[in-house]
C-alpha cells in the first residue's frame, strides 16, 4: 500500500472530509499489521502538532472514552492507556465514526432530523459539448442536438434521430444520490437508471454496433437489431444483447458486478476479453472487483432483483450493511455506525416511504436502533442514519 495513499486517508479522517467509501477504506487498513508504524508516524506528528507532545494528557483519555463510550472511564483503564498510547489510538481510530480523534475534539453540531422524503425523478444531462441540463419530474422541454431530438416528459427522456447519418456525439445521463430517471435511446432501447449512477450512448447508432458504458446500476430493455448488437460496458463486465432484458448492478461500492438476465440472451464477457460466460433468463454473471477478472454463475429471481424498478426495497436475507447502502443512496444521507450487529433482513419496503417509515420497521427487529440527525451546519450539511446496538 503506497504511503501516501495512508496519509492522505490520514489527514481526510483528521480535517473531518472523508467519505463513507473512503471511511471504510481507513478502517479496515488501520487494523494492518504491517500499516502500524506508518500510522504510528501520522499520530505522532498529530500528537505533537495539536498538544506539543506524544503523551496523551489523562483528562484527553478521560473525554474521548467518555464520549464514546458514554460513562467515565475507571482510573485504572486510564493508567494502561497512559502506558500505551498508541494502542490507545489506534482503538480510536478504529471507532472511525466518532466525532472525536485521539485528542482533538470535532465540535461538529449535531440535531435530531425529523424525517426526510424518498429520492425522485431528477438527473442532469451533460451534452457533448460539455453543457449541462437539470431533469426534474416536472420537467417538459424539447433540446435539439444536430439531427437529434430529445424530448423530456417528467421523468423520462427520449431521443429521436430526424434525419439520416445524424452525427454521433456522446451524452451522459446522471442521476444524484436520491434521484432515478428513464431514458429511451435513439433505437427504441429503454433504460431505467437508478440512484447515484450514469450512463453515456451516442445521439445515434451509426456504427457495426449501439455500445453504452454504465457506471452504477440500471435495468434495459433493449431494442431487437440482428445486424447491431447491443453491448454494455462497465468496469468489470461487457455485456453483449441482441434483443433482451436485464438488469446490471455495477455500484463500486458493492464489491461485485452482477448482471441478471430478465429475458432473452446475453453474453456477458471480462473487459478485454473474448471468451465469456451466455445466460438464460433467471441467471446471473457476477464479477468481484479485486482485479481478477473471472467471472462465476448464479441463479435469482429476476423481479426480486428489478425490484428496485418498480418501487420497492427487497431485501432477501440482506446484512445490515447491504441494507444501509440503499439507503444511503436513495435518501442521500451518511450512515455512522457506532455499533454493527449481526442483523439479517428479509421482506419489502415501499421506496416511496419517508426515510423515518423505513427506520422505524428496521426497528422492529429489536437488535439495533437507529437515529436521523444532521450534522454541521449551511451549505455543509448532511443528513445521517447513526446506528446504535
Amino acid at each position: 500500500m503506497n504511503q501516501n495513499r495512508l496519509e492522505y486517508l490520514f489527514n481526510r479522517y483528521a480535517a473531518g472530509q472523508i467519505t463513507p467509501e473512503e471511511l471504510r477504506e481507513f478502517d479496515t487498513l488501520v487494523q494492518q499489521p504491517e500499516n502500524e508504524s506508518a500510522f504510528k508516524s501520522f499520530i505522532d506528528q498529530l500528537l505533537r502538532t495539536t498538544s506539543g507532545t506524544a503523551a496523551m494528557p489523562e483528562e484527553a483519555i478521560q473525554a474521548t472514552l467518555q464520549h464514546i463510550t458514554g460513562k467515565p472511564a475507571s482510573s485504572s483503564v486510564v493508567r494502561y492507556l497512559r502506558r500505551s498510547w498508541w494502542a490507545a489510538a489506534a482503538g480510536f481510530l478504529l471507532l472511525g465514526s466518532s466525532i472525536y480523534l485521539i485528542t482533538r475534539p470535532r465540535h461538529e453540531a449535531m440535531r435530531p432530523l425529523a424525517d426526510k422524503a424518498p429520492g425522485s425523478s431528477k438527473a442532469v444531462l451533460t451534452l457533448a459539448d460539455g453543457s449541462t441540463i437539470a431533469l426534474d419530474s416536472s420537467g417538459q422541454q424539447v433540446i435539439s442536438q444536430q439531427q437529434t431530438a430529445i424530448r423530456q416528459s417528467g421523468g423520462q427522456l427520449q431521443y429521436t434521430v430526424q434525419a439520416p447519418g445524424a452525427g454521433n456525439g456522446y451524452n451522459t445521463l446522471t442521476t444524484p444520490r436520491g434521484g432515478q430517471f428513464r431514458v429511451i435511446l435513439p433505437d427504441g432501447t429503454a433504460v431505467w437508471l437508478n440512484t447515484a449512477s450514469a450512463l453515456r450512448y451516442p445521439t445515434a447508432f451509426t456504427g457495426a454496433d449501439r455500445t453504452v458504458e454504465l457506471q452504477g446500476e440500471a435495468y434495459f430493455e433493449v431494442a431487437a437489431n440482428a445486424t447491431q448488437p447491443f453491448r454494455v460496458r462497465t468496469a468489470a463486465q461487457e455485456i453483449q444483447v441482441l434483443g433482451t432484458s436485464f438488469n446490471i448492478n455495477a455500484y463500486t461500492n458493492e464489491g461485485y458486478t452482477v448482471t441478471t438476465l430478465v429475458t432473452g440472451r446475453v453474453k456477458v464477457n471480462a473487459p478485454g476479453k473474448d471468451a465469456g460466460i451466455v445466460l438464460e433468463p433467471g441467471q446471473q454473471a457476477i464479477a468481484a472487483h479485486n482485479g481478477s477478472q473471472q467471472l462465476s454463475f448464479a441463479r435469482a429471481i429476476a423481479p426480486d432483483v428489478i425490484a428496485w424498478k418498480n418501487g420497492l426495497f427487497l431485501f432477501d436475507n440482506a446484512d445490515l450493511e447491504t441494507v444501509m447502502r440503499c439507503l444511503e443512496r436513495w435518501y442521500d444521507v451518511e450512515v455512522k455506525y457506532e455499533a454493527k450487529p449481526d442483523i439479517h433482513y428479509t421482506g419489502q419496503i415501499a421506496r416511496n416511504e419517508p426515510l423515518s417509515k423505513v427506520v422505524h420497521m428496521l426497528e422492529q427487529t429489536g437488535q439495533a436502533r437507529f437515529r436521523l440527525v444532521r450534522a454541521g451546519q449551511g451549505h455543509q450539511a448532511k443528513d445521517m442514519i447513526i446506528i446504535l446496538e
